[in-house]
């Protein structure tokens, strides 16, 4: 099991922010130790997918567990190789976080309210796919990363920013991060 270190915003806001690399040639050994670091990492954190950019490679591969939506088990991973959006619905606002920037999340990040995808397994066959709500949201987020995209970019109120803290009789409450300087002082 190999676990990679994620890249944290602000820190590693340089590396984030930089455009990945298509994969040309996916009979490589490196590219299939990639993979497998990406499915360790996301194994070993709570969220529902992983950009090769977030643990330091700047290729176009991501790993999601699709099945995010209420009413859906969750799938296996799946791994995606230079994934494309080909289709998308109108926008709608929801939830976003990120494993690169923890314990920051929103819920008024625009993104379609459906895709439909292309891209390659790691096997090397075509994917096409079209997935709603919550799925079509990750895979969007996922490639913004490939193209060095942060939420915090899509965010039109940077106030709507929360993170988790325990309230009154230990039960975790959302603040919004705007609201913390008054909490402290």
């Amino acid at each position: 099991m190999a676990v990679k270190r994620l890249m944290y915003y602000p820190g590693d806001e340089t590396r984030l922010r930089q455009v990945s690399k298509p994969v040309a040639n996916l009979k490589n050994k490196r590219l299939k130790r990639l993979i497998q670091d990406l499915k360790d990492t996301l194994e070993s954190q709570p969220g529902a997918a992983i950009a090769a950019p977030q643990i330091g490679a700047l290729k176009r591969v991501t790993v999601v567990k699709f099945g995010q939506n209420d009413d859906a088990d969750e799938e296996p991973m799946l791994t995606l190789i230079n994934p494309e959006i080909i289709e998308a619905g109108a926008p709608e606002t929801g939830f976003d976080g990120c494993l690169s920037i923890p314990d920051v999340y929103t819920w008024d990040t625009p993104r379609p309210s459906w895709i439909r995808f292309r891209a390659l397994g790691e096997d090397g066959e075509g994917i096409i796919r079209r997935v709603d709500g919550m799925d079509a949201r990750v895979i969007h987020h996922e490639i913004d990363h490939l193209d060095g995209v942060l939420f915090l970019d899509r965010l039109q109120d940077k106030n709507e920013l929360y993170t988790p803290m325990s309230g009154e009789n230990g039960k975790t409450k959302m603040v919004r991060l705007v609201d913390l300087p008054r909490m402290n002082g």
